[in-house]
C-alpha cells in the first residue's frame, strides 16, 4: 500500500493503481473529468500513469447546468 492525496484527502492505495483505476474505486471518474498530479495537467491519454507514494491528484469535475 502507498499514501497519495485526492482533493486534499489521504488515501491509502494499492501500489500498482493508475490514475484511471483511482478516479473509478472514489467515484469520480466521469467524461468531463480534468485531472493534475503534483499540479500538472495530466491528459486523459495519459491516466495509465501509476500512483506513487505521496503523489497529490487533484480532480475536477465541470458541472452542467447554469
Amino acid at each position: 500500500m502507498i499514501e497519495v492525496w485526492v482533493n486534499g484527502k489521504q488515501l491509502q492505495v494499492d501500489r500498482g493503481t493508475t490514475v484511471t483505476g483511482l478516479l473509478a474505486r472514489e467515484g469520480l471518474l466521469t467524461p468531463i473529468a480534468t485531472v493534475a498530479v503534483n499540479d500538472k495537467l495530466l491528459p486523459r491519454q495519459d491516466w495509465d500513469y501509476r500512483l506513487r507514494e505521496g503523489d497529490r491528484v487533484e480532480v475536477i469535475s465541470l458541472m452542467e447546468g447554469g
